[in-house]
């Protein structure tokens, strides 16, 4: 049974598989065909983007199990979005700039305030119960949700890693930016956890569509009240892991800037000498008993 779900339960939804085959041959053409590192980061991204949506994983997390929505919610915020912007070439934001619309938007959304909200906005609104319930129960508002969490997560990385160099701000004011994002989803994380499972009822009674619910009770020892603490840990300590590493980046980069700066100072060169001057020679002191 175990096995039949893991083997049958790929969703091949047209939107989702054709939309990141285009985004894909979107990519390749405007960037080459050549891999190298952005590449490989570009395509990571979008597999785990595309995985996450059309694995076993989607339908756990739809009908069985908080613990697997919310390890989407993470991929889809803090995972995919800055493997795509890391994918992205330099001189092609620079050409995207040369557009007032892209221009603008960039402008408005990379700011700390507008970014920073963005993100934790997203995570807080959507696991709020009513919110969530009416995403669990309606493909619509579900859609919009998954895709406010990319758009959110790309918003708050894009501050961070800036494709363009010189629109990123001082390390040690991004540390903060992290640091404090990271607080925000662990006190998430930390209120879902110490939270009555009946807050999402969904997950009490699941609809057994594929006859998994004895094997995540049973065998798994998967309780309403474990899965929802599940969920809130992943919240709560591996987010954090993911924000960390962010910080020790933006450590590193500070610390490679200011040798930069250093190796790029220039030396005191000792001025040169003046050979138009005309120096008058020496003449000797003679001693007194000789002049007698």
């Amino acid at each position: 049974m175990l096995e039949h779900f893991f083997l049958s339960a790929w969703e091949w939804d047209p939107s989702i598989t054709i939309g990141c085959a285009l985004l894909l041959i979107g990519y390749l053409v405007l960037v080459g065909p050549r891999f190298n590192r952005r590449s490989l980061y570009f395509i990571l991204g979008l597999v785990i983007f595309f995985l996450a949506l059309v694995s076993p994983l989607d339908a756990l997390g739809d009908t069985y199990l908080f613990s697997a929505h919310m390890f989407q919610h993470i991929l889809f915020i803090l995972v995919v979005p800055p493997l795509l912007i890391l994918g992205i070439p330099k001189w092609l934001v620079e050409k995207a700039m040369k557009f007032i619309l892209f221009r603008k938007t960039e402008r408005f959304f990379n700011r700390p305030a507008i970014s920073w909200i963005a993100a934790a906005g997203a995570m807080w609104f959507w696991h709020a119960p009513p919110i969530f319930n009416a995403a669990l129960a309606n493909e619509t508002i579900h859609i919009i949700q998954h895709l406010s969490l990319m758009v959110a997560g790309s918003i708050f990385w894009w501050y961070i890693i800036d494709p363009l160099k010189e629109n990123r701000r001082h390390p040690l004011f991004m540390v903060l930016y992290i640091f404090t994002a990271c607080v925000a989803c662990s006190m998430l994380g930390i209120l879902i956890a110490y939270s009555s499972p009946g807050i999402y009822p969904a997950y009490l009674h699941p609809d057994d569509t594929w006859g998994l619910l004895s094997i995540i009770r049973n065998q798994w020892g998967i309780s309403p009240l474990a899965d929802l603490q599940i969920g809130g840990l992943l919240m709560w300590v591996p987010v954090c892991f993911v924000y960390i590493t962010g910080i020790i980046g933006m450590l590193v980069r500070w610390y490679t800037e200011k040798d930069e700066e250093e190796n790029l100072t220039p030396i005191e060169e000792p001025a040169p000498l003046d050979l138009t001057a005309k120096s008058e020679p020496e003449i000797p002191e003679l001693n007194d008993e000789r002049t007698k």
